[in-house]
């Protein structure tokens, strides 16, 4: 008979995207290459496969693989207008991009392809990013969420609750839901999957709607306050009722 963490594991295996040189996800963002490098110009610093992808923790169900654009500052442009200039320059091309918290989305052989636009400021190590929800700039550094979430051990448990965010149709960003699944499994023991779901459910239910959670490369931004009350509020109540229910096939499928 198969195991709660046979189960658990094998669901997000089946939607877990390895990282590989000869991948759709990869094949997918080396297309797309050439049409950046031609809207970046001399601005240009690198391209890089950044995200959930670099993490180990993309899954099919949302983003298969973002690309980190790094620019120079542009003089008499502000990080909000190289966001929406990127956006006009994909449309112009009929690829029909649509807009997320900090990327921009398109397909590229049937696999979504997100796109981060950001500015790198020598004086200071990290990126300026345009974040669309709350309409400001926000200094960051993306290199260290992939290196936190590279070395965390928790893989896993964060791919299982991207699957959990999108069956439930919940607005959870990826980087709240990643340092919100490794602050509540702190004190757990790693191998033990199931167990781990549970305790990250235990903590959406009970702790989660009045945690502060400030992103590790900037304190002062607050990842938590991307969310209002009423979306905290129907995170914890979707992670009682999968507590409540007792059901695997209804917590992860």
């Amino acid at each position: 008979m198969i195991t709660t963490d046979q189960y658990a594991a094998s669901i997000v295996e089946k939607y877990r995207i390895i990282p590989d040189t000869k991948s759709a996800s990869h094949r997918a963002a080396d297309d797309v290459l050439p049409l950046i490098k031609k809207w970046g110009k001399e601005h240009l610093l690198g391209l890089t496969l950044s995200g959930a992808y670099a993490k180990n923790t993309a899954i099919t169900l949302s983003s298969h693989v973002d690309v980190l654009i790094a620019l120079s500052p542009v003089p008499g442009m502000e990080m909000k207008n190289i966001f929406w200039s990127l956006f006009k320059y994909l449309s112009d091309q009929d690829l029909h991009p649509h807009t997320r918290d900090v990327s921009i989305r398109l397909q590229s052989g049937g696999v979504n392809v997100d796109l981060i636009p950001a500015c790198r400021d020598h004086e200071t190590p990290g990126n300026t990013l345009f974040h669309k929800r709350s309409g400001q700039a926000i200094h960051t550094d993306i290199a260290r969420h992939v290196h936190l979430l590279a070395n965390s051990g928790r893989q896993q448990e964060v791919c299982a609750f991207k699957i959990w965010r999108e069956r439930m149709s919940l607005d959870f960003p990826s980087l709240y839901l990643e340092l919100t699944v490794l602050r509540a499994l702190g004190p757990e023991r790693f191998g033990q999957l199931a167990e781990n779901i549970l305790a990250v459910l235990r903590y959406l239910s009970h702790r989660f709607e009045q945690a502060v959670v400030a992103d590790p490369a900037n304190a002062d931004n607050i990842v938590s306050s991307d969310l209002s009350a009423a979306d905290k509020k129907a995170i914890a109540t979707a992670a009682r009722d999968a507590l409540d229910d007792e059901n695997w096939k209804k917590i992860l499928w």
